[in-house]
Order: C-alpha cells, then structure tokens, then sequence
C-alpha cells in the first residue's frame, strides 16, 4: 500500500516535485494502494484515491517522498421489503473517509523505499492501528527507475554555474 502512496520520483530540483501523475500511470502502483484498503478499510463499498505524491532529491541517489491518500470506509446495506424498503432500496450505514500521508525515502540503485512515518486525520475507525507496523518496513518498488529522471551534473571544475 505505502509502496502505492509513496512510490514516485523527482527531478533534479531542491524544492519538492509533484509526480502524481506519473505514480497514477502506474497500474502495479495504485493496485498497491487498493489492495491495502481491501485490507484495512471497512465496509462493502470501501476504496482508495491517491491523492498527491511529492519527491525531493536529498542527495546520493536518494529521494525524500511524501504521499497522500484518502482512504473511504463505507457500507451499504439493502433495505428488506418487510421493513418498510423499496426494492432496490439502500441505506448507508456509514461513510467516512480517513486522509493518510506517508514519508519515507526511496533509493534510485536499489528501488528500496523505506517507511519513515504515517499519519492518518480523522480515524475514528482505529486504522492508525493496523497501519503502525508499516514504518520502518522496507519495500522494494520495481522499475522505479522509470519514475527517477537522471541525477544532474554538477558543472565541470572551475567553472560555475549560470544563474
């Protein structure tokens, strides 16, 4: 699931990138995100949407990325004809959403990406919990040189760079 959230790349600027769209063109990517719902999420309906993915260069081929999702926890229930329902009738029983962000580092030689914290915001459901075990874990996301673009060049020696 957090290889999903956080999985992604920067480019070669100091200031964080936005790479969600290239973690979304990623089916293994976002695939990794539904299938941790379909684990820690509850109810019938539930689903997950990745919502943003940062990356900043930190220096040695490494990447500081922060990943956000929101989490839908839902269930819906037909109501039975014998009590006063419709066919085709439902009733939500509930429907609330936690927002989850996540940070870890990912390393371009090796396409490990380590688990540094979660946070997750309106969780009345206890999926802090079920999440806690991640951080610290490492996970392997494959091909994750195609979302690192080259490392830049540092200009060559006595020569400084244009501003």
């Amino acid at each position: 699931m957090l290889s999903g959230v956080l999985a992604a790349a920067g480019t070669a600027g100091a200031a964080p990138v936005d790479v969600t769209a290239k973690v979304k063109a990623r089916p293994d990517l976002v695939a990794a995100l539904e299938e941790a719902c379909a684990r820690v999420c509850r109810g019938n309906r539930r689903e997950a949407h990745l919502l943003r993915v940062t990356a900043e260069p930190v220096g040695g081929g490494r990447f500081r990325v922060e990943g956000e999702a929101a989490l839908r926890n839902r269930h819906v229930q037909s109501v039975p004809a014998g009590l006063g329902g419709l066919v085709g009738e439902s009733l939500t029983l509930f429907d609330h959403t936690v927002r989850m962000r996540a940070r870890g580092t990912l390393e371009r030689a090796s396409c490990v990406l380590v688990v540094e914290s979660i946070a997750l915001e309106q969780d009345p459901l206890g999926l802090s919990r079920l999440l806690a075990g991640e951080v610290g874990r490492r996970h392997r996301v494959e091909r994750c040189g195609e979302l690192l673009p080259a490392e830049p060049t540092p200009p060559p020696a006595g020569r400084r760079p244009r501003s």
